[in-house]
Protein backbone atom coordinates (compact mmCIF):
# COMPACT_ATOMS: atom_id res chain seq x y z
CA UNK A 1 0.00 0.00 0.00
CA UNK A 2 2.93 2.30 0.63
CA UNK A 3 4.13 1.83 -2.94
CA UNK A 4 0.77 2.82 -4.35
CA UNK A 5 0.71 5.94 -2.17
CA UNK A 6 4.23 6.94 -3.25
CA UNK A 7 3.41 6.34 -6.93
CA UNK A 8 0.20 8.37 -6.62
CA UNK A 9 2.05 11.28 -4.99
CA UNK A 10 4.62 11.24 -7.81
CA UNK A 11 1.78 11.10 -10.36
CA UNK A 12 -0.01 13.99 -8.62
CA UNK A 13 3.12 16.15 -8.70
CA UNK A 14 3.85 15.32 -12.35
CA UNK A 15 0.23 15.86 -13.42
CA UNK A 16 0.16 19.22 -11.69
CA UNK A 17 3.47 20.13 -13.33
CA UNK A 18 2.13 18.97 -16.70
CA UNK A 19 -1.02 21.07 -16.45
CA UNK A 20 0.79 24.12 -15.11
CA UNK A 21 3.89 24.24 -17.29
CA UNK A 22 3.32 22.26 -20.46
CA UNK A 23 0.13 24.11 -21.37
CA UNK A 24 2.06 27.39 -21.48
CA UNK A 25 4.66 26.10 -23.92
CA UNK A 26 4.04 27.21 -27.50
CA UNK A 27 4.66 23.66 -28.75
CA UNK A 28 1.31 21.97 -29.37
CA UNK A 29 2.65 18.50 -29.99
CA UNK A 30 4.62 18.30 -26.74
CA UNK A 31 1.95 17.09 -24.35
CA UNK A 32 2.91 13.77 -22.77
CA UNK A 33 0.35 11.96 -20.65
CA UNK A 34 2.00 11.28 -17.30
CA UNK A 35 -0.91 9.23 -16.00
CA UNK A 36 -0.67 6.37 -18.49
CA UNK A 37 2.71 5.01 -17.31
CA UNK A 38 1.51 4.89 -13.70
CA UNK A 39 -1.74 3.13 -14.61
CA UNK A 40 0.09 0.56 -16.73
CA UNK A 41 2.90 0.02 -14.21
CA UNK A 42 0.62 -0.51 -11.24
CA UNK A 43 -1.69 -2.79 -13.20
CA UNK A 44 1.09 -4.93 -14.63
CA UNK A 45 3.41 -5.10 -11.61
CA UNK A 46 1.25 -4.50 -8.53
CA UNK A 47 -2.01 -6.14 -9.60
CA UNK A 48 -5.50 -5.17 -10.72
CA UNK A 49 -6.57 -3.71 -7.37
CA UNK A 50 -3.67 -1.27 -7.33
CA UNK A 51 -4.26 -0.49 -11.00
CA UNK A 52 -7.92 0.30 -10.37
CA UNK A 53 -7.08 2.67 -7.52
CA UNK A 54 -4.39 4.34 -9.60
CA UNK A 55 -6.56 4.73 -12.70
CA UNK A 56 -9.44 6.26 -10.77
CA UNK A 57 -7.24 8.66 -8.78
CA UNK A 58 -5.19 9.75 -11.79
CA UNK A 59 -8.34 10.07 -13.90
CA UNK A 60 -9.92 12.30 -11.27
CA UNK A 61 -6.76 14.38 -10.91
CA UNK A 62 -6.60 14.92 -14.66
CA UNK A 63 -10.31 15.74 -14.75
CA UNK A 64 -9.77 18.46 -12.17
CA UNK A 65 -6.93 20.18 -14.04
CA UNK A 66 -8.29 19.62 -17.56
CA UNK A 67 -10.74 21.49 -19.72
CA UNK A 68 -11.94 18.38 -21.54
CA UNK A 69 -15.57 17.23 -21.38
CA UNK A 70 -16.62 15.97 -17.98
CA UNK A 71 -15.79 12.35 -17.33
CA UNK A 72 -13.87 11.78 -20.54
CA UNK A 73 -10.41 11.45 -18.99
CA UNK A 74 -11.70 9.24 -16.19
CA UNK A 75 -13.39 7.04 -18.79
CA UNK A 76 -10.24 6.75 -20.89
CA UNK A 77 -8.04 5.98 -17.86
CA UNK A 78 -10.49 3.31 -16.73
CA UNK A 79 -10.54 1.89 -20.26
CA UNK A 80 -6.73 1.75 -20.35
CA UNK A 81 -6.86 -0.02 -16.98
CA UNK A 82 -9.33 -2.61 -18.28
CA UNK A 83 -7.25 -3.19 -21.41
CA UNK A 84 -4.14 -3.54 -19.22
CA UNK A 85 -5.85 -6.12 -17.02
CA UNK A 86 -6.77 -8.20 -20.05
CA UNK A 87 -3.32 -7.81 -21.61
CA UNK A 88 -1.45 -8.45 -18.36
CA UNK A 89 -0.89 -12.12 -19.11
CA UNK A 90 -0.36 -11.58 -22.84
CA UNK A 91 2.36 -8.91 -22.83
CA UNK A 92 5.65 -9.45 -21.05
CA UNK A 93 7.33 -6.25 -19.94
CA UNK A 94 10.95 -7.04 -19.22
CA UNK A 95 12.68 -3.73 -19.81
CA UNK A 96 12.06 -0.03 -19.84
CA UNK A 97 11.92 -0.14 -23.63
CA UNK A 98 9.04 -2.61 -23.78
CA UNK A 99 7.32 -0.56 -21.08
CA UNK A 100 7.82 2.55 -23.21
CA UNK A 101 6.36 0.80 -26.24
CA UNK A 102 3.27 -0.30 -24.28
CA UNK A 103 2.79 3.23 -22.90
CA UNK A 104 3.07 4.75 -26.37
CA UNK A 105 0.48 2.32 -27.70
CA UNK A 106 -1.81 3.11 -24.77
CA UNK A 107 -1.66 6.83 -25.59
CA UNK A 108 -2.80 6.11 -29.15
CA UNK A 109 -5.61 3.90 -27.83
CA UNK A 110 -6.58 6.63 -25.36
CA UNK A 111 -6.71 9.23 -28.14
CA UNK A 112 -8.89 6.90 -30.22
CA UNK A 113 -11.22 6.36 -27.27
CA UNK A 114 -11.36 10.10 -26.65
CA UNK A 115 -12.24 10.75 -30.29
CA UNK A 116 -14.94 8.08 -30.29
CA UNK A 117 -16.35 9.40 -27.02
CA UNK A 118 -16.44 12.99 -28.28
CA UNK A 119 -18.09 12.00 -31.51
CA UNK A 120 -20.67 9.66 -29.98
CA UNK A 121 -21.71 11.86 -27.07
CA UNK A 122 -21.67 15.32 -28.61
CA UNK A 123 -21.32 14.71 -32.30
CA UNK A 124 -18.20 16.83 -32.37
CA UNK A 125 -16.00 16.22 -35.35
CA UNK A 126 -14.34 19.60 -35.88
CA UNK A 127 -11.20 18.86 -33.83
CA UNK A 128 -10.91 15.19 -34.72
CA UNK A 129 -8.08 15.80 -37.15
CA UNK A 130 -6.06 17.76 -34.56
CA UNK A 131 -6.46 15.07 -31.89
CA UNK A 132 -5.56 12.35 -34.37
CA UNK A 133 -2.61 14.33 -35.74
CA UNK A 134 -1.15 15.16 -32.33
CA UNK A 135 -1.68 11.69 -30.85
CA UNK A 136 1.48 10.32 -32.53
CA UNK A 137 3.87 12.99 -31.13
CA UNK A 138 2.13 12.73 -27.75
CA UNK A 139 2.68 8.96 -27.82
CA UNK A 140 6.35 9.45 -28.66
CA UNK A 141 6.88 11.96 -25.84
CA UNK A 142 4.93 9.79 -23.40
CA UNK A 143 7.12 6.85 -24.39
CA UNK A 144 10.23 8.93 -23.71
CA UNK A 145 8.81 10.05 -20.38
CA UNK A 146 7.95 6.47 -19.45
CA UNK A 147 11.60 5.49 -19.91
CA UNK A 148 12.48 7.93 -17.15
CA UNK A 149 9.52 6.91 -14.97
CA UNK A 150 10.32 3.19 -15.28
CA UNK A 151 13.89 3.87 -14.18
CA UNK A 152 12.69 6.08 -11.31
CA UNK A 153 10.23 3.45 -10.08
CA UNK A 154 12.92 0.77 -10.39
CA UNK A 155 15.27 2.92 -8.32
CA UNK A 156 12.59 3.44 -5.67
CA UNK A 157 11.85 -0.28 -5.59
CA UNK A 158 15.49 -1.25 -5.11
CA UNK A 159 16.47 1.57 -2.75
CA UNK A 160 13.41 1.93 -0.52
CA UNK A 161 11.07 -0.99 -1.07
CA UNK A 162 13.77 -3.70 -1.34
CA UNK A 163 12.17 -5.37 -4.32
CA UNK A 164 14.07 -5.67 -7.58
CA UNK A 165 12.12 -4.98 -10.72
Amino acid sequence: MTKIAVYLVIALVLTTFESAVVNFLPIDFFNPDVGIPFVIYTTFFLGPQAGLITSVVIGLIQEIVSTSPSGSLLFTKASIFIISVFMRNKIYIDSKYSFSFVCSGAVIVEASLFLALSYLTRGESRDMFNVAFYSIPNAIFTGLLSLFLFSLIGFLNVKYFNKPQ
